[in-house]
C-alpha cells in the first residue's frame, strides 16, 4: 500500500521501500521504525496518510514542482545572481495574499506572526520560529515542503533568495519598520535557518 506525506506529498510505496534509509522492499508502512522520517521534508510517520484517503490533493504536484524549478532557475539567470528586485516582488506577492485574508500587521512581531500563520495554515512547512533582535531577525523553517526542490536549485548554483518564507518575512518587516533587510540562509535539518539584517531606510 502507498502512503502520502501531508507536507511535501512524497509517496512511500511498500513495494519499493526506502533503500537509501535502509528500508527494504516489501516493508509495510506500519512496520517502518519509529525513527523513520520523510526523506524529502523530514516529517514524522504520523503526518502520512493512505493514498486512497479522501485527502488525495492535486495530481499535478510533480509537474508543478518542475515548473517552479524551471521558473526559478530561469529568473535567476536572466535577472542576474541575487537579483534584489525579483526577491522583493516574490515577497510582495505573498504579502498581498496575506493582506487579502483580512489580517493587519502593526509592528514587526505581528507581521512575522501573520507570515508564520499563513505558511503553516497552508502547509508550506511544519513550523516557522522567529526571534527579533535589535537590527536582526532570525527565522528557522522546519520540515519545509520545498526542501527537496531548494536542494536541487542549490546544486545548480542558485542561492535560494527565492525562498517564500525569507522574502515574505523581509517584505513584511520592510512595510512595518521602513527598512530593507539583507538575507542570508543556511541549511538546518530539513529546513533552513535564515537571518535578516537591517541595512537601509526605504526611500519614500
Amino acid at each position: 500500500m502507498k502512503y502520502k506525506c501531508d507536507i511535501c506529498s512524497y509517496i512511500y510505496d511498500s513495494e519499493s521501500g526506502d533503500p537509501e534509509k535502509g528500508i527494504e522492499a516489501e516493508t509495510d508502512f506500519n512496520s517502518l521504525p519509529e525513527t523513520w522520517v520523510c526523506p524529502i521534508c523530514g516529517i514524522e510517520k504520523d503526518q502520512f496518510y493512505p493514498l486512497d484517503d479522501e485527502r488525495r490533493g492535486s495530481e499535478g504536484e510533480g509537474p508543478m514542482a518542475l515548473m517552479i524549478l524551471a521558473l526559478t532557475y530561469g529568473l535567476w539567470n536572466i535577472s542576474g545572481r541575487g537579483s534584489y528586485s525579483v526577491t522583493r516582488e516574490i515577497g510582495r506577492a505573498f504579502i498581498n495574499e496575506i493582506k487579502n485574508t483580512g489580517v493587519d500587521s502593526i509592528d514587526d512581531k505581528t507581521a512575522l506572526q501573520n507570515v508564520k500563520e499563513y505558511f503553516i495554515r497552508n502547509k508550506f512547512a511544519r513550523d516557522m520560529e522567529y526571534e527579533i533582535k535589535n537590527d536582526e531577525v532570525e527565522l528557522e523553517i522546519k520540515n519545509c515542503r520545498f526542501f527537496g526542490l531548494c536542494k536541487q536549485l542549490e546544486n545548480q548554483g542558485v542561492l535560494i533568495t527565492t525562498c517564500p518564507y525569507t522574502n515574505t518575512s523581509a517584505m513584511a518587516l520592510e512595510e512595518t519598520t521602513g527598512y530593507r533587510y539583507r538575507i542570508s540562509k543556511e541549511q538546518k535539518g530539513y529546513g533552513h535557518k535564515i537571518r535578516l539584517n537591517r541595512v537601509s531606510k526605504v526611500k519614500s
